[in-house]
């Protein structure tokens, strides 16, 4: 069996842009992007000279089945976890809801009283997922940090290349992200949108292609309601702020213990590669 390499990716910490501009540029590893996740059974089980290099953007949801799965697979396999700072990663997170036009109060999206909130606050426990890592594969994660990856982006790439074993051409690399920033204004035109016209989340499962369906109808609309933002009238926009630094303090001084427990195992395990403060 090849030596395998699982990215175990969380949205808004640069999954799409390694799985996109970084990763298909490593020479001397076999790389399966996510859309093959189910297929890397059989190129594992099917062996071969290259080392092999999986990755795979996970919710909270799916996080412990998937490496469960994979875990059967190729229980040698070497993790890779990059975390983000919970303050900045759920600012993200919350701003991707707005986009996407599934707008709810900030105090709906994640509640830290009752854990009422459409979203656990288990979910952003980010030494949980390193622990589910610790528990299903023989070797112990390699912990990297997102405001490294900002700092110093080819620092961050050589990081992964060395320890993939792999090498690549700086130059074919793009180094802009791949995810488009948003201004303030047109994310406060969707979150309008949605105040005015809510809509009822569905519970129940639906069959594949009427998810699908569902997504493509929900980004040509958010795709519309951007380009809306960016002439829509500044009368008709809320001056609220989508986000204020007291809940963006609430978020960092709750999850400060995780945080620092993430950073000390990365000081302890990872020696060299650290980041984080």
């Amino acid at each position: 069996m090849p030596e395998v390499f699982f990215h175990v990716g969380a949205g808004r910490a640069a999954s799409r842009w390694l799985q996109e501009q970084v990763f298909p540029h490593l020479r001397g590893v076999r790389y399966l992007p996510r859309t093959r996740f189910r297929q890397s059974a059989k190129v594992v089980r099917r062996g071969g000279d290259l080392p092999v290099l999986v990755s795979r953007q996970l919710g909270y949801r799916e996080f412990t089945p998937a490496v469960e799965w994979f875990a059967r697979l190729a229980p040698a396999a070497r993790p890779i976890l990059i975390l983000r700072r919970h303050d900045e990663w759920l600012r993200s997170v919350y701003l991707r809801e707005i986009k996407e036009l599934r707008y709810v109060p900030f105090e709906a999206f994640i509640d830290f009283e009752r854990d009422e909130g459409l979203r656990p606050r288990s979910s952003a426990l980010f030494r949980e997922r390193i622990r589910v890592l610790e528990d299903h594969f023989e070797h112990r994660p390699l912990v990297l940090f997102f405001d490294r990856l900002l700092a110093d982006p080819r620092a961050f790439v050589r990081t992964i290349a060395d320890y993939v074993g792999a090498s690549y051409e700086e130059a074919r690399i793009s180094f802009r992200p791949s995810n488009r920033s948003y201004r303030d204004r047109q994310y406060r035109f969707l979150r309008e949108v949605r105040r005015r016209w809510p809509a009822k989340r569905r519970a129940e499962p639906a069959p594949a292609a009427l998810r699908w369906l569902r997504v493509r109808s929900r980004r040509l609309a958010w795709h519309a309601g951007v380009a809306l933002g960016q002439v829509a009238p500044e009368q008709i926009l809320s001056s609220d702020p989508l986000l204020t630094d007291q809940q963006l303090a609430r978020v960092r001084t709750f999850y400060e213990a995780d945080w620092q427990a993430c950073v000390d195992y990365a000081r302890r395990h990872n020696p060299g590669l650290i980041a984080g403060d």
